[in-house]
């Protein structure tokens, strides 16, 4: 059994004819759907889910990504191997964070063997990612696959900054909650405030607390989520919504 896990920003349908490629090719694999419901071409938080998720799988894992707004160009189309899980999607960055965070890459580009007889212009999920997982979990090694690739396109997080009464970072994906979740790691906001000390974040009093029901209903706090960087929240409410906060803007935290 090969498990294989799959983030898109495709929301339905497609992921199915995905599916149904690597059901032709491979015998009961094992789909785990970490999220379709990433925001169109939004690379970014495609990136961080797949960091934040894909380190609790098993080794043997195969992490198949499609966030893909340069499709049908000249950018390729790459495997990332690392601590013997197999990343599959294009060279974007999106696959490059979460395979850092395993340890050591590397990283192949896919050869027509992997592709299927005809390749649409749009969409190579299908066409080259989905039967490359197939291979992959058929037995085939990435060297079976493609060539050794060695410049890649990689992605950042972004920079975090600290000063005495101020900490700078960057939003890096907003959850269904409605939770703003920063790329502040929880350290840095340990060593900036304490336990329910008062915050201002855009402009707006926020409580520094340990967990969202020690707050009053609908108060804004910060604190650190369960990927260990800083979050702003709404207790029982929606802070993305409340500050107004879209995308991955930069983010500011003052005393």
């Amino acid at each position: 059994m090969k498990i294989i896990t799959l983030t898109t920003d495709f929301k339905d349908l497609y992921p199915a004819s995905m599916k149904a490629v690597i059901l032709d090719m491979c015998e009961d694999p094992t789909f785990i759907d970490l999220t379709h419901g990433i925001k169109q071409g939004d690379i970014l938080s495609a990136a961080f889910a797949l960091y934040t998720t894909t380190h609790f799988f098993p080794a043997g894992t195969i992490h198949l990504a499609v966030v893909d707004p340069g499709v049908g160009t000249s950018r390729k189309a790459i495997i990332v191997r690392a601590a013997n899980h197999y990343f599959i999607g294009p060279d974007n960055g999106l696959l490059i964070p979460a395979a850092r965070r395993m340890g050591e890459i590397e990283v192949f580009e896919i050869g027509e063997k992997a592709m299927l007889d005809r390749v649409s212009n749009t969409f190579h999920g299908r066409d080259i990612f989905a039967p490359t997982a197939g291979l992959l979990a058929s037995g085939y090694k990435a060297e079976d696959i493609g060539q050794p690739l060695e410049t890649f396109e990689e992605l950042s997080f972004g920079e975090v900054n600290a000063a005495v009464d101020k900490l700078y970072g960057k939003v890096l994906y907003i959850d269904s909650f409605g939770n703003v979740i920063t790329n502040i790691p929880s350290k840095m906001l340990e060593a900036f405030a304490k336990p329910a000390e008062k915050l201002l974040v855009q402009g707006n009093v926020a409580s520094y607390s340990p967990t969202y029901g020690k707050i009053k209903k609908n108060e804004l706090l910060i604190l650190t989520g369960s990927h260990d960087f800083l979050e702003i929240a709404v207790n029982g409410g929606n802070a993305a919504k409340r500050l107004d906060i879209t995308g991955h803007p930069e983010i500011r935290i003052e005393k």
